[in-house]
């Protein structure tokens, strides 16, 4: 079965932080192939985000954002991972100079 589009994604999470899906039980929802889902699955809810559903995610999976403390969290959550990823960034820079 091919990946499922926005609509057909939209209609299967659920709203909240507090209720979550993970990538692997919206691969088994859709029939799509066990093996490898997460990068694929991942993919759609991106391209979702893009054009314009508000899916967040924790540790647990992903929810459709309903409420603007679930908005704010994540946010939160995105920027401190991209402070992560800058300060990686920093660093393997500087070892490939210092080398």
């Amino acid at each position: 079965m091919p990946m499922p589009n926005n609509q057909q994604l939209i209609r299967f999470l659920r709203r909240g932080q507090n209720n979550p899906i993970t990538a692997r039980e919206i691969a088994e929802h859709f029939d799509v192939s066990d093996r490898g889902v997460e990068v694929p699955i991942r993919d759609v809810i991106r391209q979702a985000i893009a054009d314009g559903e508000l899916i967040g995610s924790n540790n647990h999976g992903f929810f459709l954002i309903d409420k603007e403390e679930e908005y704010e969290n994540y946010l939160k959550s995105l920027r401190s991972r991209q402070r992560g990823i800058s300060k990686r960034i920093r660093n393997l820079q500087n070892n490939w100079r210092n080398r």
